[in-house]
């Protein structure tokens, strides 16, 4: 028999029943919606439930993990949470959230035992937003008059939540549309993109390029998957992270070839390449002769 655990958050707009499964740690819902804003003064324990949260930044600063991703947030930030992802929290500064949490089945009973937020997409009302979205982009931004729009649907929605007056449902059902509705308009947009990844971002690769650079940890600071940020960045620049990075180190090696006389193996340590093997392997394919020879043509 599986054994459930109520456990109660409470802020200021009310309470609510988050049961905790006892085999597994996992959270679930007593309600198909509802909204809470969180104030986080310290770090969210690693855990997973069982519904939807798309986790919206009112102030300050915080870094969320999904399935081991970093996601750096700010007042503007929405970051979309799928059923079952192991999910942490940390504030960093004046942290403060609104924190919606739903059961598709909500939305319509037709997706009642459903456990995935593109399920959405399936319904006609969405159906727009099914061909044209980027489902790995996972944390968008809202600025301007969409930002208005996002608090004032999150702010009316937890004023009739809180109250008990005629068609207080209705317009809480209709206002989560509005919301889901701006958020997968906003993942089908590619322009935003340029958010973090722009020219500052390849200066920082091409003057740390001798350092272990991790695309790992440059996808997640700009707020990405590695898989998302490296398409996004191919599109962008031109070639694949790695391969910019490699021809950083290339254009460094070739300057200091020409401008120095380091001994090979000191400039095969500051331009950041493993081995020596390696560095004449990518530099003869990038230049056509060795490096030696390339140093010798130059004189």
């Amino acid at each position: 028999m599986v054994q459930f655990i109520a456990v109660n958050q409470i802020e200021k707009d009310g309470t609510m029943s988050v049961i905790k499964k006892k085999e597994t740690g996992e959270f679930d819902l007593d309600v198909d919606y509802f909204i809470n804003r969180v104030d986080l003064k310290k770090p969210e324990k690693e855990h997973t439930h069982r519904f939807i949260e798309l986790v919206y930044t009112l102030s300050g600063k915080g870094v969320h993990k999904i399935d081991g991703t970093e996601y750096r947030v700010k007042s503007g930030d929405m970051l979309i949470v799928n059923y079952y992802c192991s999910h942490s929290v940390n504030p960093i500064e004046n942290f403060s959230y609104v924190d919606i949490m739903l059961k598709p089945e909500y939305v319509n009973d037709t997706l009642k035992g459903t456990e995935d937020v593109f399920l959405l997409l399936n319904l006609r009302d969405f159906s727009d937003f099914s061909n044209s979205i980027i489902k790995d982009n996972l944390l968008l931004h809202f600025d301007g008059e969409e930002r208005k729009k996002i608090e004032f649907l999150l702010d009316w929605t937890r004023e009739e939540q809180s109250n008990n007056a005629p068609a207080r449902n209705l317009i809480m059902y209709s206002s989560l549309s509005m919301i889901l509705s701006l958020v997968f308009r906003k993942m089908t947009e590619k322009q935003s993109v340029r958010v973090s990844l722009n020219e500052h971002l390849l200066t920082y690769m091409e003057r740390n390029c001798a350092n272990r650079l991790s695309i790992n940890e440059i996808a997640a600071s700009c707020g990405y998957t590695t898989e998302h940020f490296s398409r996004i960045f191919k599109e962008y620049a031109g070639r694949s992270p790695m391969l910019y990075i490699n021809e950083c180190r290339i254009n460094k090696a070739k300057k200091m070839l020409t401008e120095t006389d380091k001994p090979i193996e000191a400039i095969i340590y500051e331009c950041g390449f493993s081995n020596r093997t390696a560095f004449f392997k990518r530099f003869c394919e990038s230049v056509g002769v060795t490096p030696l020879q390339y140093r010798k043509n130059q004189k």
